[in-house]
């Protein structure tokens, strides 16, 4: 369940928000940056995107962000309907998909369901998942500067601030810059 919602936060933080490590997203370069950036991706690999595809994850990933900033939030019922409608709307269903020769394995789409359906289906689920297992807590938003990312937090611990190892490294550089700048002379 995990890839699932780090696939979901994926298309959120490449889709959906305004500003990611320091520098704004602009709108259609984003979208092509996130293209790039989802083909690379270990779970998208394998599938060929077509820019129309992209704008149908964008759609998407506009109402799953919703959801993450209600869990946040702590409004579980707000982050309930705007699953509710993704759930509905990509016909996420539970069944046993399997390749011949291969054991089955449990999924939240159709056999049969086209790329964007079953992403955003498999994404609306992981979150219904944290969502009913009262997990929502392990879902963070990156603290540094002009950075919107959400991420999974999976420490033991749920210490984690930042979405990458870089705004980490940008925040307590600036934080060092302003206590050097504050220290009296």
């Amino acid at each position: 369940m995990a890839d699932w919602v780090e696939l979901c936060l994926e298309l959120v933080n490449d889709l959906a928000i305004d500003a990611r490590q320091g520098r704004p997203i602009a709108g259609d370069t984003g979208l092509g940056e996130a293209f790039e950036e989802l083909a690379g991706n270990a779970l998208t690999r394998q599938f060929e995107l077509s820019l129309a595809d992209v704008d149908d994850l964008a759609s998407a990933a506009r109402r799953l962000h919703i959801a993450i900033e209600a869990c946040i939030a702590g409004d579980m019922l707000m982050a309930a309907f705007a699953l509710n409608t993704v759930l509905a709307e990509f016909g996420a269903v539970p069944n046993l998909h399997a390749a011949p020769g291969e054991a089955p394995h449990l999924a939240f789409h159709a056999a049969d369901a086209p790329i964007v359906d079953a992403w955003a289906a498999e994404s609306a689920t992981a979150l219904a998942f944290l969502v009913g297992t009262h997990q929502t807590h392990r879902l963070g938003q990156c603290s540094a500067d002009v950075c919107d990312a959400y991420y999974l937090d999976s420490t033991k611990n749920a210490s984690r601030r930042f979405c990458s190892l870089a705004c980490q490294n940008r925040a307590k550089s600036a934080a060092y810059r302003q206590k050097r700048r504050d220290r009296p002379r």
